[in-house]
């Protein structure tokens, strides 16, 4: 089982993922629909 610092570790990492993929686009906007399905995205891609 993953301690409490591990967890905030990998909560961090995606946190940056993400914004890294966020950044590819600066000038679009999001839609929740389109961050949601962007999240679960990179979720699945975890998964595998």
């Amino acid at each position: 089982m993953p301690t409490e610092n591990e967890r905030k570790d990998v909560q961090k990492a995606m946190a940056y993922d993400l914004l890294r993929i966020l950044k590819e686009s600066p000038g679009k906007s999001y839609t929740y629909e389109e961050l949601e399905k962007l999240i679960d995205a990179y979720i699945s891609g975890l998964k595998q």
